[in-house]
């Protein structure tokens, strides 16, 4: 427990043994989800599972701590895994190199305690909302948006959910896909990651937070807004899962998985044509990157 003993000093040892037995699953290891990652790893969860197919960009390096020059070309998640080896050896870490949908996500967060929210596009985020909610999983939301964040506790059948106040029914098909770059900045990512990571924390004091954390590092306020449960609502009143049970419209952007019989190749690489970027990984397949 030396590694900890400053923490001890703050946390005490019980909820050091509870992060220390916690199965957690981060969605995404980009700028929100590789920020998290850290912040567990440091606190000592014991084991922590992150998938992504994407790979390391040039422009991913100045939003992120674990991420450098060297990786750049290699899988977001791989990277991610090896980064967070070194800083805690004492812990397990998985990865998985591939995307969530509807086919494999309820296999994916089975067995674990929480799930971070690290993604970046609003149909899959519904998506894992709706996994969460039907296996009884707490998720933690995070979004982050220029110099501006937000963050939620989602625990099932007791607090309302992401789809309680995301009403996707008269957002439109522009919204889902929308390729535009949206910029941010390294400061929201990092509010927002310590505040999704502290609603763990707090949930594992046994307080449930109803509330939506809004961040805006601009003005440097955070604003505590109380989010009810609707009675509405088609994925934790209703329970009919729209997202989960492919109800609504796929997203244009995004990474999808492509069928590949043939990619015989030894290390990750990357083709672009006529707008399409291709990443294949050796044992794993193809996926088709598109938009931003």
């Amino acid at each position: 427990m030396e590694r900890y003993s400053r923490q001890l000093l703050v946390l005490g040892l019980e909820l050091q043994q509870k992060l220390s037995e916690l199965k957690v699953l981060i969605a995404g290891c980009g700028a929100l989800g590789s920020t998290i990652a850290e912040l567990l790893a440091r606190l000592g969860v014991g084991e922590i599972t992150v998938i992504d197919a994407d790979i390391v960009d040039i422009t991913n390096l100045h939003r992120t701590h674990l991420f450098t020059e060297d990786d750049v070309g290699k899988p977001k998640a791989e990277v991610c895994a090896n980064k967070l080896s070194k800083i805690n050896s004492t812990i397990k870490i998985n990865y998985i190199i591939d995307i969530i949908d509807e086919k494999n996500i309820e296999s994916i967060i089975i067995n674990k305690d929480y799930i971070f929210d690290g993604l970046d596009n609003l149909y899959y985020k519904l998506l894992l909302n709706d996994a969460a909610i039907k296996m009884n999983i707490p998720l933690i939301y995070g979004g982050i948006n220029g110099e501006y964040g937000s963050a939620k506790l989602i625990v099932p059948n007791k607090t309302s959910c992401l789809s309680c106040f995301v009403d996707y029914s008269n957002t439109g098909e522009e919204t889902y896909n929308a390729c535009d770059v949206i910029g941010v900045t390294p400061l929201i990512v990092e509010l927002t990651a310590s505040i999704q990571v502290s609603l763990m924390l707090k949930h594992l004091r046994g307080v449930i937070d109803n509330s939506l954390y809004y961040i805006d590092s601009r003005e440097i306020e955070i604003e505590k807004i109380n989010i009810q449960k609707s009675i509405s609502c088609k994925s934790c009143s209703l329970r009919e899962f729209p997202f989960l049970n492919q109800k609504i419209l796929k997203p244009k952007c995004g990474i999808f998985r492509l069928p590949t019989e043939d990619f015989n190749i030894e290390k990750p690489k990357v083709s672009k044509t006529s707008g399409r970027t291709i990443l294949c990984y050796p044992k794993i397949g193809c996926f088709e990157k598109r938009g931003s």
